[in-house]
């Protein structure tokens, strides 16, 4: 998936969760840690050509594994953090379990152990870029819209007045 379909789903997904401003934004960065995490640690290589080489060999690795973001979301859920904190770790979390749910719709699927290219899964439903992706895209947004039109028209105006912790 695009990283704008990821971002438009871990948003819409928090949002509906209704969490905090700053939880909200914590999840549209968590919904792409996952590929940025994959493109740190193939920039370690030396030349271009290697760090592609190196990228397109982890890329959905363990960075993919639903496991770290899962321990994240608990950990917000349960450690006694301050409002700020609990809401990032929170908005992290939830946005990295928003990319990997995201990634196993497409063909290359995520895997299911954390340190093993074996035993991936993956739904098959569509390619990323292509036209399905898109248009389960479209859908988000219309079921925002839909379902959520006044609280974000409301979230706009809390965060407008410098409110960013409800």
């Amino acid at each position: 998936m695009k990283w704008l379909t990821h971002q438009s789903a871990a948003v819409a997904a928090a949002l509906a969760l209704q969490l905090p401003p700053a939880g909200i934004v914590a999840a549209c960065v968590g919904a792409v840690l996952p590929d940025v995490l994959d493109q740190r640690l193939a920039g370690l290589a030396g030349s271009k050509r290697a760090r592609q080489r190196v990228f397109n060999r982890i890329h959905r690795g363990a960075t993919h594994w639903f496991g770290w973001w899962l321990a994240l979301l608990l950990a917000g859920m349960v450690l006694p953090l301050p409002p700020a904190e609990r809401a990032a770790l929170l908005g992290v979390g939830f946005g990295g379990i928003s990319h990997v749910i995201l990634d196993m719709l497409t063909p290359q699927g995520v895997p299911l152990q954390p340190f093993s290219r074996k035993g991936r899964f993956s739904l098959k439903l569509c390619s990323t870029g292509s036209l399905g992706e898109y248009c389960f895209l479209a859908a988000i947004v219309a079921a925002v819209w839909l379902f959520l039109g006044e609280d974000v028209l409301r979230l706009v105006r809390h965060v407008g007045q410098g409110r960013f912790f409800l």
